[in-house]
């Protein structure tokens, strides 16, 4: 490496604002920020009481997750720069106190804006208030900074998920951010979802709905504002800083991954062959901070759009995703499984069918009558009716192929000196697939599940019981089928004092 870091010195002494912080992004920019931006100014957060939880008491927990645990030990005087905002982005003015706005307008250059809501299945009206509505007041609080260098806005490159293509430029959408802010004030709610289908044009969700028009409301305002958009694509755990494997929840593939784990899922549907577009957390953060830099630092005088995507200079497919991964189970089991993990891939959605059924919804059935029979509340049918909505909602991404055109993030990558590179890296092109998921397996149990290495052995002998359980009921119902064909051909007398004998000699051997 040569020289010092142009995007460190950037933020020298510079105060910046961030929203989305108590999110899984916005933890990894925030401490990105602080480990590698030393002599950063002030940050000022955002952050929402809660559960009765203060503002102030939401970012001390926040600072004392693992992913900080460097920076306690090391540097903690640093935290002292992070200052907390109470508010709220669903409230007029973001619910800001007029002293906490005076200072943010005073002090703030830097403007990262990354909360959003995530859920697929949110109504309408709720993804706009989050979506865009949010959205549109951390723009009107940039008007009035008084050293603004640049604002930041983090979408995804599922917003035009209708178009198989999609380049780093923002497209319209069918209705205006004006209009649609408009109708979601006065309309009820059965008259937004009527309009669902043609707004959508095709898209899946609110979410990715919501976030196209976001960038429209963005784009409106690029004239008058220092504005960059930066779009991940599927973001998941650390591939290496500050350390590798770290994910904070169960979104996207790390819900998928603990199902397949546990057990609780046997069967995955969608296009084998197809690539699978993840991108790492904190090369996502570094491409954030970079962006920022670029246009803040005055290089770009235009509202650039950034796809930071993996899938057109390092594709991964379901394949070889499944390929990587399903060893997993059984190397690094659970210590809490709910059956022997038997995951599956299929492209036929006739047999993902048959499987859920046979395997999920047909056990659900048996395990919940059990539970009402010894004065237990039946659960099981209504984590699968969870498990198949999740899977419904994945289907759209987990069927289909995308291209993410990504000239502008190379652009900027080859802009960054060797120390930034190196400082800063979201080259995509250096993932190693393999090892990469396999720390984020590893990343999963520990800080998602809360499991550290040392239940491995527990989590095996668990295992080793629920294979000779898996192997017995296997067994159970092949003999079981075997005297269903037997009884085919008996007369109604002689099938049901057959069948009775059966279930007889099954009470005896348990």
């Amino acid at each position: 490496m040569e020289g010092n870091s142009e995007i460190a010195e950037f933020f020298t002494d510079k105060c910046v604002f961030l929203t989305g912080i108590t999110g899984f992004l916005g933890k990894v920019v925030l401490e990105k920020l602080l480990r590698s931006c030393p002599d950063i100014g002030n940050i000022y957060v955002l952050v929402r009481e809660k559960k009765g939880l203060k503002s102030k008491d939401r970012l001390n927990q926040i600072l004392n997750e693992k992913l900080f645990s460097n920076l306690q030990c090391e540097r903690p005087e640093i935290f002292n720069k992070v200052v907390v905002v109470p508010g709220d982005l669903h409230e007029p003015d973001m619910g800001i106190s007029n002293e906490d706005r005076e200072r943010i307008i005073r002090d703030v250059s830097v403007v990262i804006h990354g909360a959003a809501s995530v859920r697929f299945d949110e109504p309408l009206r709720v993804a706009v208030n989050a979506n865009v509505r949010a959205t549109k007041r951390v723009i009107d609080l940039c008007h009035e900074l008084q050293n603004l260098k640049v604002y930041v806005h983090v979408s995804t490159t599922y917003c035009h998920c209708h178009q198989r293509e999609l380049r780093e430029v923002v497209s319209p959408t069918l209705i205006s951010p004006s209009n649609l802010l408009n109708i979601s004030e006065w309309m009820d709610d059965s008259m937004l979802e009527a309009l669902e289908p043609k707004l959508y044009e095709g898209r899946p969700n609110s979410y990715t709905f919501t976030k196209a028009v976001a960038e429209m409301l963005v784009q409106e305002h690029a004239g008058s504002l220092p504005t960059v958009i930066v779009r991940p694509s599927i973001i998941t755990g650390t591939a290496k800083e500050p350390f590798a494997g770290w994910v904070d929840n169960y979104n996207g593939p790390t819900g998928l991954l603990i199902a397949l784990a546990k057990g609780v899922l046997t069967s995955v549907y969608g296009d084998i062959n197809k690539v699978t577009d993840l991108i790492p957390v904190d090369m996502v953060a570094n491409c954030v901070i970079a962006a920022a830099w670029h246009r803040g630092s005055g290089r770009s005088q235009k509202m650039t759009v950034y796809n930071m995507s993996s899938g057109a200079d390092n594709p991964l497919t379901w394949h070889y995703f499944m390929e990587c991964v399903q060893k997993m189970p059984y190397k690094i089991p659970s210590k809490v499984t709910f059956r022997y993990p038997q995951p599956r891939h299929t492209n036929s959605k006739t047999l993902h069918r048959m499987r859920m059924f046979f395997q999920h919804y047909l056990l659900a059935q048996a395990g919940d009558m059990a539970l009402w029979v010894v004065g237990k509340k039946p659960v099981l049918s209504r984590l699968y009716e969870k498990v198949e909505n999740h899977l419904d909602m994945m289907e759209f991404f987990s069927t289909k192929e995308w291209y993410f055109y990504n000239e502008n993030v190379r652009a900027l990558y080859s802009e960054l000196n060797a120390t930034d590179k190196d400082v800063f890296n979201f080259d995509v092109k250096t993932i190693e697939w393999k090892p990469y998921l396999l720390s984020y397996c590893f990343g999963i149990r520990e800080y998602v599940l809360k499991e550290d290495i040392s239940t491995i052995k527990e989590g095996k002998r668990q295992l080793a019981r629920l294979y000779v359980v898996s192997k017995v009921s296997n067994l159970l119902i092949m003999l079981g089928a075997w005297r269903v064909l037997k009884m085919i051909s008996l007369d109604p007398v002689d099938m049901v004092y057959t069948f009775s004998n059966y279930i007889q000699e099954l009470v005896d051997a348990f």
